[in-house]
């Protein structure tokens, strides 16, 4: 059979038999999805998924929803205002904490875990916190609330900003390694460097190796959260003696 088949004519219906031959009916190209906030904002999240050394432009976005840049602009104010409203949307189930009961230590602790996991999630989002000499307000709005949790532990002034970076810095800082080399790696990966560290050195790590073989990334974190926790104790004891 030849790769395009000809086309054969229509043949006039039989006398009597009433019917007609039926128009061909070209298909027709389908539209694109309606164009709209969350349709943007989920192309964005599949850019940062596929890891791409790309920067994200606008015109990368609006390629990636089939429109042009200046429909994304009837949407957004700029590029920055579109990238927040992404950072906003993976730190959504973060403020979800802030309905959540018990001391503040209870707060802290739930407040940290929801930071990880869903920087873990999205770990390309890390980069949307601070770009083009500004901090992203969507940041700031999430991280207001270690804030206010801080506050009611007791910190205020300078012990309050310090602890506030710290604990901040601690856990983004601990997701970003996390998401480039899992803590479980980093540990594989030192076992099988062990043979070429000198005597001395093989003999300090040997009275710790047996438990960092059962240490995991979660383990670890839970770690990082009870010496936040401890932290804030201690320093808000010293703010209540002034």
């Amino acid at each position: 059979m030849n790769a395009v088949a000809r086309e054969r004519p229509l043949r006039r219906p039989s006398a009597g038999t009433g019917d007609r031959p039926k128009a061909s009916v070209k298909p027709r190209r389908g539209r694109p999805p309606r164009l709209s906030r969350d349709r943007i904002i989920d192309a964005v999240f599949s850019l940062l998924a596929q890891d791409s050394a790309e920067s994200l432009t606008i015109g990368r976005i609006a390629r990636a929803v089939d429109a042009s840049p200046a429909a994304l602009y009837r949407h957004f104010e700029s590029l920055d205002d579109l990238l927040d409203a992404v950072l906003a949307r993976a730190l959504s189930n973060v403020d979800a904490t802030l309905d959540c009961e018990g001391e503040w230590a209870d707060r802290l602790d739930a407040w940290m875990r929801g930071l990880r996991a869903e920087l873990l999630r999205v770990p390309a989002a890390i980069a949307l916190i601070g770009r083009s000499g500004r901090t992203s307000p969507a940041w700031l709005e999430a991280s207001s609330f270690l804030v206010g949790l801080l506050a009611e532990a007791g910190l205020s002034g300078r012990r309050l900003a310090m602890l506030y970076l710290w604990i901040l810095e601690t856990t983004t800082g601990f997701v970003l390694q996390e998401a480039i080399l899992p803590v479980s790696e980093q540990l594989e990966n030192a076992r099988a460097s062990a043979g070429e560290l000198s005597e001395p050195a093989r003999g300090r790590f040997a009275t710790i190796r047996p438990e960092l073989d059962r240490i995991d990334g979660d383990e670890f974190f839970s770690f990082v959260v009870e010496q936040a926790i401890s932290a804030v104790v201690l320093h808000a004891k010293h703010s209540t003696r002034r």
